[in-house]
C-alpha cells in the first residue's frame, strides 16, 4: 500500500468519526512527531554475568512444554 492510498483511505475513515475523536488521533499523530524513538541501554547481566548455560543434545522437551514451565 503507498502512502497515498493510506492517506486517502484515512481521509475517508476519518470523515465518519465525531470531532472529538478526530482531535484524539490528531494529538496521538502529533506526540509520534514530537518524540524521537527511545534506544535502550544495554544493561549488565549482574549476578549471571559468569554463568554458563550449556543445552545438551539429548535435551527433549517440546515448545509448548517449554512455555509452560
Amino acid at each position: 500500500m503507498t502512502r497515498v492510498e493510506i492517506e486517502s483511505e484515512l481521509i475517508d475513515e476519518i470523515y465518519h468519526l465525531p470531532v472529538e475523536k478526530i482531535k484524539l488521533m490528531l494529538d496521538l499523530a502529533l506526540s509520534w512527531k514530537e518524540e524521537p524513538i527511545k534506544k535502550t541501554k544495554k544493561r549488565p547481566l549482574g549476578l549471571l554475568k559468569d554463568y554458563k548455560c550449556v543445552i545438551k543434545e539429548d535435551f527433549k522437551m517440546t515448545d509448548e512444554e517449554f512455555l509452560q514451565s
